[in-house]
C-alpha cells in the first residue's frame, strides 16, 4: 500500500508543471478615458487588468499566453466597434506577444450607453517558459472604431515584483574591534 501511495505522489509531480503564474502589474484596473481629440468628449471609459499568464488549455506543455482584461463602457450617443484580433501587446523589451485570441471571440458592438467584457489571450514571444521573459511592463495598443472613426488607444501597466520581506541579519563584533554587518 505505501508502495501504491509513493508511486502516485511520484507521478504526481513529475506530471505537475505549472500551468499559470501570476503577474501583477499596475495600475490593477488601468482606467482610461478615450477621446477623439484632446478637449472633445469623452467617447468611452476603458478598464484594462492583467490577471496572469497561463498555458494554452491550462496543459503543462502548451505555451505559454498573457491574459488581459478589458472593459468597454459606451458614454457616447453612438455605437463603438472594438476587434480584439487588431490588438497589439508589446512586452518591456519591445518584443511583441503573438497573435490575439479574444473570448467571446469576434467584434464586439458596443451600443450607447452599454458596456462590454472580454478576456483576450496573447502568446508569449519567448521559447514557452513562464519564467522566461523579463517583463517590468507591457504595453497594450488597440483602436476602437467610433461611428466610423477610428480612435487609437494605447495604455502601459507597470509589473510589480512580489512583495519580499527580507529578515535583517545581526550585526557581529569580532575581537578585533571590526564590525560586520548589514
Amino acid at each position: 500500500m505505501r508502495l501504491v501511495v509513493l508511486l502516485a505522489l511520484v507521478l504526481c509531480a513529475v506530471g505537475c508543471r505549472s500551468t499559470s503564474i501570476s503577474y501583477r502589474f499596475t495600475p490593477s484596473p488601468l482606467e482610461l478615458l478615450v477621446q477623439e481629440r484632446p478637449g472633445s468628449p469623452i467617447v468611452a471609459r476603458v478598464l484594462v487588468g492583467i490577471p496572469g499568464a497561463q498555458r494554452q488549455g491550462g496543459r503543462s506543455n502548451g505555451l505559454p499566453e498573457m491574459l488581459v482584461s478589458i472593459r468597454i463602457e459606451n458614454k457616447s450617443t453612438e455605437t463603438i466597434r472594438f476587434d480584439p484580433s487588431r490588438s497589439v501587446l508589446v512586452g518591456s523589451d519591445l518584443a511583441e506577444f503573438g497573435e490575439a485570441k479574444s473570448n467571446p471571440a469576434g467584434v464586439l458592438n458596443i451600443p450607447a450607453g452599454g458596456d462590454e467584457s472580454v478576456l483576450v489571450r496573447y502568446p508569449f514571444p519567448q521559447d514557452g517558459s513562464l519564467e522566461a521573459p523579463l517583463l517590468t511592463g507591457v504595453n497594450l495598443q488597440f483602436e476602437l472604431d467610433h461611428g466610423g472613426q477610428p480612435v487609437e488607444v494605447s495604455v502601459t501597466l507597470e509589473r510589480n515584483e512580489p512583495n519580499v520581506i527580507y529578515e535583517p541579519y545581526p550585526a557581529f563584533t569580532f575581537g578585533a574591534g571590526y564590525y560586520y554587518g548589514w
